[in-house]
């Protein structure tokens, strides 16, 4: 399906996705992808930076490389979103669930990082005070 004018640097080049024949309408990650393969990968890369849908884990998170990628998303969806005629309701839908998604993600990633443990601690001092205090 082809966008009208959307990304004039890809011409007339098929998506990258496995056998996928559609138009490409734009490039996420410098891959040229159709809209529906755009959509997917949004929502398999948002869910993978998310943190509030990942386990606890010790290993470091590259913070630098999950901003680049939410601002990359959030470009693109909005460049789609303003420059395409033939958009259903559906994928309209879709492209402002990813920029809502993803301007949850950016305010999270500027928010202070506090670990797990800091955090349990701080509620067990928290709770630990409380019970000594006479008047509580």
């Amino acid at each position: 399906m082809c966008l009208g004018g959307m990304d004039t640097m890809l011409g007339k080049r098929n998506c990258r996705m496995g056998s996928c024949s559609g138009t490409a309408i734009t490039t996420l990650d410098r891959q040229a992808l159709c809209l529906n393969h755009f959509l997917s990968r949004c929502y398999e890369k948002l869910e993978g930076v998310d943190p509030r849908g990942r386990k606890f884990s010790a290993e470091p998170v590259d913070v630098a490389s999950m901003r680049a990628f939410i601002e990359e998303c959030s470009r693109k969806t909005l460049d789609i979103s303003l420059q395409s005629k033939n958009l259903s309701n559906l994928q309209r839908g879709r492209l402002l669930d990813i920029l809502l998604w993803a301007g949850e993600l950016f305010l999270l990633l500027r928010a202070p990082r506090v670990s797990l443990a800091e955090s349990i601690a701080s509620t067990g001092d928290e709770l630990a005070t409380r019970a000594a205090a006479p008047n509580y």
